[in-house]
């Protein structure tokens, strides 16, 4: 996402109204579970939008929320209020973001609500707003405890504020059927009594806890690595992206919460491997676990399954955002395949959890052709038809383009020598033309089939310089790739040096068919990046 990509100061004055849109209280978003497709929601009116006025921007921490006014002289029944609008935003930003500081903010907002349209009938012990107090107070304390239907329960009993409010004493049997409907959602999502309070204590797998089944093992250290992935090549230079401007701090936000959230469940499932299973609340609506496993890794796992829902849920409204700002395909699947690659492994461990130890799902890709600039669809890459032949290849850029090599076939890998010259442009290379200095022996630098043959035969050979058959945009470098096997050889002039690329279970292989008649043999298919074109030497 460099400045090729974007422009920053495009993009910026773009993004900033469809930011505040996006945190507006009339816009709602949920994720179809079969489908995991986002869709938008239509709102019932508030009493802001049903008067005509405009719910302001969302402010996400505002000094003036955290302040505990003095009481003002309760409002007429049945006229609007600013505070009940302030608390609809509220609620909304407690669902996009679960945390102290916002759940404080919705306490006071409720307080002062409690003073405007007097409301006392609903305080008191077993009470609405005693119950809202108490939920907010878990949400804030120890989020894992309650379920995600907890902002549900508010918004039922903020509809029955808001009607006790506007209709004032005595309360019709309309209004009190809404009080007792919202009392109901609220006791179904509390936790029971002292559980938000408890302080978790750190606990390890007991001698007498059964181990982790091998295709278990299996499936975490797979999920693990997956999980990585995300974090790393989607995450964090998201967060960073968003980080670089004051009109995406929100935004910033919510991925800087998501990425520590997945840092953390990273780190317990490593733990998990090793029998450790860390300082973990029971959750309050746990998925069924087949497997025998201890009751500490089962409150784990149920745990990081929430986990998992929780970011994904918090990243689908900024999905939504992407999907509907033209021109801004790239932030939108950046987001999808990110959204959809956590339930996607949620999916997974549930299922391994129970049994079932499929393979390793890749991520769903979004359709380019969808958003593609011009009309033109995007070529889809090969189709992958076996695990890779190989564990380890070395990666590097021809011409800024990345590229494979076989290790057993690359016999040299270094800077040109003295008087070499600009070798890109050259039919053919002489070997000795490697030698740093005239003086300088060649042997001792080269390395498999050619480490084998003699002075005198090295000293006559020369190779082809290769020009690969694949799409550049760059010049090319100076380094230089010396490749032989069965025989054949050539040169590839790379822009710097290579790198290993470890082949785990998230690679696939899509062969190339002899008739094809080029150097590349394959190319190496991942959920992240392009395919990789692989360079074979015995096929020239």
């Amino acid at each position: 996402m460099g400045s090729d990509d974007l422009n920053q100061g495009d993009f910026n004055a773009k993004i900033s109204d469809a930011v505040d849109e996006l945190f507006n209280a009339v816009r709602q978003i949920e994720i179809d579970p079969k489908t995991n497709e986002v869709k938008e929601l239509a709102t019932p009116s508030s009493p802001a939008s049903a008067t005509g006025k405009e719910i302001p921007p969302l402010e996400m921490e505002s000094d003036a929320d955290n302040q505990v006014e003095s009481a003002p002289a309760p409002q007429s029944p049945g006229t609007d209020s600013e505070t009940l609008s302030r608390l609809d935003q509220a609620l909304m930003t407690l669902d996009w973001e679960v945390s102290r500081s916002n759940a404080g903010s919705m306490r006071d907002l409720l307080d002062k609500a409690t003073r405007e349209f007097d409301l006392a009938p609903l305080q008191g012990e077993g009470g609405l707003i005693s119950l809202m107090h108490d939920l907010l107070v878990a949400m804030s304390e120890r989020p894992e405890v309650v379920p995600t239907s907890g902002p549900l329960a508010l918004k039922s009993s903020l509809a029955a504020i808001k009607a006790a409010a506007l209709e004032g004493q005595p309360y019709g049997d309309e209004t009190l059927e809404l009080v007792e409907q919202g009392r109901a959602a609220l006791r179904s999502v509390l936790p029971e009594q002292g559980e938000a309070a408890a302080a978790p204590q750190p606990t390890v797998a007991s001698s007498s806890a059964p181990p982790l089944p091998h295709e278990l093992q299996v499936a975490l250290k797979n999920h693990i690595k997956r999980l990585d992935q995300l974090l790393q090549k989607r995450v964090v230079p998201v967060e960073t992206f968003f980080s670089k401007a004051p009109s995406l701090a929100r935004l910033h936000v919510v991925m800087k919460a998501v990425r520590q959230q997945l840092a953390e469940q990273i780190a317990q499932m490593k733990g998990a491997l090793a029998g450790e299973y860390g300082d973990v609340m029971p959750v309050a609506d746990p998925v069924s676990i087949s497997l025998k496993l201890g009751d500490e890794c089962q409150k784990l796992m149920q745990y990081h399954l929430q986990v998992l829902n929780q970011c994904a849920r918090r990243i689908a409204p900024i999905e939504k955002l992407f999907a509907d700002m033209e021109g801004q395909h790239k932030l939108h699947a950046i987001h999808f395949e990110l959204r959809s690659g956590l339930m996607t492994q949620l999916h997974y461990v549930a299922a391994a959890l129970n049994g079932d130890f499929g393979p390793l799902p890749p991520l769903p890709k979004l359709d380019k052709t969808a958003d593609s600039e011009a009309g033109q669809a995007a070529a889809a890459p090969p189709a992958a038809t076996a695990v890779p032949p190989w564990s380890t290849l070395k990666v590097g850029r021809w011409r800024g383009e990345h590229i494979a090599f076989i290790p057993e076939q690359i016999c040299f890998e270094g800077p040109a020598g003295f008087g070499a010259g600009n070798i890109a442009r050259q039919a053919t290379l002489k070997l000795n033309k490697l030698k740093p200095w005239p003086w300088s022996g060649l042997k001792s630098k080269l390395r498999g089939e050619l480490a084998d043959k003699g002075k005198k035969e090295l000293a006559g050979l020369e190779l082809p310089v290769l020009d690969l058959p694949v799409p550049s945009s760059g010049r090319g470098g100076k380094h230089v790739v010396v490749l032989f096997q069965g025989g054949k050889g050539g040169v590839v002039v790379i822009d710097s040096p290579l790198d290993d690329l470890e082949l785990g279970d998230q690679y696939e292989w899509a062969p190339v068919s002899d008739a094809e008649g080029d150097v590349i043999c394959g190319r190496i298919l991942s959920d992240f990046g392009d395919p990789i074109p692989v360079v074979d030497v015995t096929r020239l």
